[in-house]
């Protein structure tokens, strides 16, 4: 008979999606013995729920393409794919005044901000861009500089400028043109059928949903899921005795020849690999790295977008559109998003929901706002495109905001040595800066997970 393996000890530090779906499928494989650490008093990350009265929804506005193939099989992981839902969707346009819809061949063909002949070669550089299959050419090319030699100036200036300025801010100056190139791509592959017309989906009950389902399936897996548990440092191969508080009672076998210890606020751990989904600064916050090597030395480099978003719950719908897209330089927020194009009212209880972000690099003076100056200045600048806007319409409002959120990328990002294998063995990185050149969203990070995932395995061979 053959001896039973012993599984390996693993600490998941950091229980956004990323974090969850790196411990679900590590259990899984049934090699590893998983400890997931939050330092939230709840799951998710960015896409954590909020409650008002009865509505239970997304902090951040969420969607699900049919194109998010790794998302999808994640949620039918989750025994949850008979919630899902889809919906045709439509996008429109706001500028000079001029509120436009975006989603047919036909809406183009009317769209006012743009001549015949702009239309025309907006088109070919929307088809060239998709059917583009050397990729590492716009590693080396700032996101203006590609899409002024694919579209022209006036179209750059008049369309794709406005844009990138309301979803990168000045850092859009310094994005590489692979970005905007993702963006393209994965947006183009949610138009299906003939009419490509857009069609997204959700899962009844939001997120909310899928992080509940998560949590039971992780219990399943034999997961513990320590929450409320900020990392306050991660030590490495220290000749001292362990002192296992967090794990005592879970009969994890421990190779003291590997040592790598989790210190919380709820006391000591010790485990023989650690993955870290969490921010860059918070990594090198809590590691003993040698700030020198070119490892540390990237990672210092990662910036992050922030983002502040007005959240308001409305006794009315806006428009038919799920995001209209603005032209006008001097509007504060990125976007108009109406949740509840995609969502069915009658699942928050006939109302509407609308998101207001605003992407930041660095300093800006909207930090400094208190969260009520930040609701009034977004709502007087939504009256501007919805002028019978009425105040008792608005039932509520709520400011969220997140310090790191879209990391931004530089030229030849592929270049530099950002693995999951990082200079200290046992600890491996799973974090959104491994997201080179590319929009963040969950289908992406659960991507990226499942890779890492199959790194680990591949390491006990």
């Amino acid at each position: 008979m053959q001896p039973k393996r012993k599984r390996v000890s693993v600490a998941v530090i950091g229980g956004g999606i990323t974090g969850i779906t790196a411990a679900l499928y590590l259990a899984k494989t049934g090699r590893f013995r998983v400890i997931l650490f939050e330092k939230k008093k709840e799951l998710g990350g960015l896409s954590r729920s909020y409650q008002w009265k009865d509505i239970v929804w997304d902090r951040f506005y969420h969607v699900i393409l049919s194109t998010d193939t790794h998302l999808l099989e994640l949620i039918e992981e989750l025994k949850i794919s008979q919630k899902l839902f889809w919906k045709d969707t439509k996008s429109g346009f706001y500028g000079d005044g001029k509120l436009v819809p975006f989603s047919s061949a036909l809406d183009f063909i009317r769209f006012p901000f743009l001549s015949i002949f702009q239309k025309f070669r907006m088109a070919l550089g929307i088809l060239y861009g998709v059917r583009l299959e050397n990729k590492v050419k716009l590693q080396r090319l700032y996101v203006g500089q590609w899409l002024t030699k694919v579209f022209g100036r006036r179209l750059y200036e008049k369309f794709w400028g406005p844009l990138l300025r309301s979803k990168l801010g000045d850092a859009r100056e310094k994005t590489p043109a692979i970005f905007i190139w993702d963006t393209i791509v994965r947006l183009y592959g949610a138009r299906k059928g003939a009419t490509k017309k857009e069609k997204m989906g959700h899962v009844c009950g939001g997120y909310n949903r899928i992080l509940d389902a998560a949590e039971k399936r992780l219990s399943e897996l034999d997961v513990k899921i320590i929450k409320n548990s900020a990392i306050l440092a991660v030590n490495i191969n220290e000749n001292r005795p362990i002192i296992n508080n967090i794990s005592k009672d879970t009969n994890i076998s421990i190779d003291q020849s590997v040592k790598i210890e989790v210190v919380t606020g709820k006391g000591r751990d010790v485990f023989e690999k650690v993955v870290l989904t969490i921010p860059c600064p918070e990594i090198l916050s809590i590691l003993p790295v040698d700030h020198e090597k070119p490892y540390w030395v990237q990672l210092k480099k990662v910036r992050y977008l922030s983002v502040v978003c007005t959240f308001l719950v409305l006794t009315r719908s806006l428009s038919p559109y799920y995001v209209i897209n603005l032209l006008d330089r001097d509007i504060p927020f990125t976007g108009i998003i109406e949740a509840t194009n995609i969502v069915d009212p009658d699942q928050i209880g006939g109302k509407h929901l609308i998101y207001l972000p605003k992407y930041i690099e660095g300093d800006s003076p909207i930090k400094s706002l208190s969260d009520d100056q930040i609701a009034d200045l977004f709502v007087e600048n939504l009256r501007r495109v919805f002028p019978d806007l009425k105040d008792r319409e608005i039932v509520h409002r709520r400011i969220f905001r997140e310090t790191h959120v879209q990391p931004l990328s530089e030229l030849n990002a592929l270049a530099y040595n950002l693995t999951a294998k990082t200079p200290i063995p046992g600890v491996y990185l799973l974090n959104t800066a491994m997201l080179a050149n590319t929009t963040l969203n969950n289908n992406a990070v659960v991507t990226m997970a499942r890779r890492v995932v199959k790194e680990i395995r591949r390491s006990l061979i």
